[in-house]
């Protein structure tokens, strides 16, 4: 008895040693472990496997570090892994001719010069970002609210939209069919069929309409795919794609560039990185994202902060004549250019454009753009008041560096503090009409187009007024909001029948 009794003692405290000695996850090593979890997934999926259960479980995997719970975060993780080992390859159908999505008919006209006179004649422009994402409201509202293709198109024609701006956009890689799509991309329409289909049923009651899709200039992932050859990225391939100052001799090392960036913009980046438009592995991946909306139907490219790198290696260098910045500058007119070339191929003129600023602050030859952007800052949406000496000087610059080419203006967003989070959350709903009406008065006596508010827009990570209560997009028909009729009455005054 005193020997079991013994034996019982000692196993006790083993327990206690090895319990007190394995401690739970930190959260660094469970954000270690996603980044894992994504390469093997993203080379799983491209190969052709089913990875639906491995999803699910790093959905729950997410859930449980969204609340902070690591250990549980780590437990689904491991358990995804195993279902990603264990999963088989799907089965491939080859789509019946029914099933295939018809080439949507160029409507843009192919010769430049009969291109941007179409594009002149534009008075009404529309944010909706984006025209596939219908599904999701009837999903987050359990059937409250509902929206489809066809609410989307009424939505346009009764806006008399002659511009859709940012009518997709591509932040992370888009599967080609909801076959090869998550639940949320399924819900989100975030494939390239959906846009495909939602263009040419668009097309179809609306043929003359300009269908805008956009890109980012600044940022991928740490694995990638180009939706042209079907070619997936691995973590050394994009990072060597990212840009590294030390390439012109500068003083800051590529880790420290790329840290200080990654934590300007909210993001991790050792798995979210800022490319280096120079290197030409990155230039084939951005025309490759701008080559498919073209393929599925777009008429024009938006590409969102194009410029900064020559802006951002012209403050480190202090000299705008400098090689990097000169280098940088060229690399992006040449993407420009190529984009072009690429819609003439195809045969028609593809529309390009960027933020008006910084690209007409170089001490170059201006970009061949189609059109420029612009925003209010944060501060004149919470004032509901813009600056109009600043307005006009700066209006003035982008005359006079790039002519008379159309000037779009929207709200902006990004995070908490852009001009659509301050336009959502602390301007009420008379105040948000008001605002609108302001701002399209203001632009018309400028000269400039302003793109309505429609749908889109995320209005910051700690926003607290959500559309339909679970959004953080915004939407101008939400109860939250209603702002849709004001958008409505302004459109059709600018552009009667």
């Amino acid at each position: 008895m005193k020997g079991k009794i013994t034996l019982f003692f000692i196993l006790a405290l083993i327990v206690l040693f090895v319990s007190g000695c394995v401690q739970p996850p930190t959260k660094e090593q469970v954000e270690k472990k996603f980044y894992e979890f994504r390469v093997e997934y993203e080379k799983k999926k491209s190969q052709g496997y089913d990875v639906t259960e491995a999803e699910i479980l790093a959905r729950k995997a997410k859930q449980a570090f969204d609340r902070g719970d690591y250990e549980a975060a780590d437990r689904f993780l491991n358990e995804a892994f195993e279902a990603l080992k264990k999963a088989e390859p799907k089965e491939t159908l080859t789509p019946t001719p029914e099933a295939t999505t018809p080439s949507t008919p160029p409507t843009t006209p192919a010769t430049p010069e009969e291109a941007k006179e179409k594009l002149s004649a534009v008075k009404v422009a529309v944010v909706y970002e984006s025209i596939t994402d219908y599904r999701s409201i009837e999903a987050m509202t359990d059937g409250a609210y509902k929206r489809t293709i066809d609410d989307v198109i009424n939505i346009l024609k009764e806006t008399r939209a002659d511009f859709v701006f940012r009518a997709f956009w591509r932040w992370q890689p888009v599967p080609e069919s909801p076959a090869e799509a998550t639940q949320n991309q399924i819900l989100r329409g975030y494939t390239y069929e959906d846009l495909r289909q939602a263009i040419a049923s668009i097309k179809e009651e609306m043929p003359d309409v300009i269908i805008c899709g956009a890109i980012p200039a600044q940022k991928i992932e740490c694995v990638e795919r180009d939706p042209i050859t079907g070619e997936t990225l691995d973590e050394d391939e994009t990072w060597a794609m990212a840009l590294d100052p030390e390439k012109w001799g500068l003083g800051i090392s590529k880790d420290e560039f790329q840290k200080e960036f990654g934590e300007s913009q909210g993001w991790n980046y050792k798995y979210t990185h800022y490319p280096d438009i120079t290197n030409p592995n990155f230039q084939k991946l951005i025309l490759s994202w701008a080559k498919k909306q073209i393929d599925c139907g777009v008429d024009a490219i938006w590409i969102d902060l194009l410029f900064t790198q020559a802006e951002r290696l012209r403050g480190l260098t202090k000299d705008p004549n400098h090689p990097a910045v000169k280098e940088s500058y060229d690399a992006a007119c040449k993407i420009i250019d190529e984009i072009h070339e690429y819609g003439l191929s195809k045969g028609k003129y593809v529309y390009v454009g960027t933020w008006a600023f910084p690209t007409v602050d170089f001490p170059y030859p201006p970009p061949n753009l189609d059109f420029v952007t612009m925003t209010p800052s944060s501060g004149e949406i919470l004032n509901k008041k813009l600056d109009e000496n600043e307005w006009s000087k700066n209006i003035e610059k982008v005359r006079e560096k790039l002519g008379d080419i159309p000037i779009i203006a929207f709200i902006d967003w990004a995070d908490d503090r852009a001009p659509m989070a301050r336009f959502s959350q602390e301007l009420s709903k008379e105040e948000q009409k008001e605002m609108i009406e302001y701002l399209d008065q203001f632009f018309q006596s400028k000269g400039i187009i302003f793109a309505y508010p429609v749908h889109g827009g995320w209005m910051g990570d700690n926003a607290k007024i959500l559309s339909y209560g679970k959004s953080r997009v915004y939407d101008s028909l939400a109860p939250e909001f209603e702002t849709y009729e004001t958008i409505k009455e302004l459109a059709r005054s600018n552009s009667p029948d």
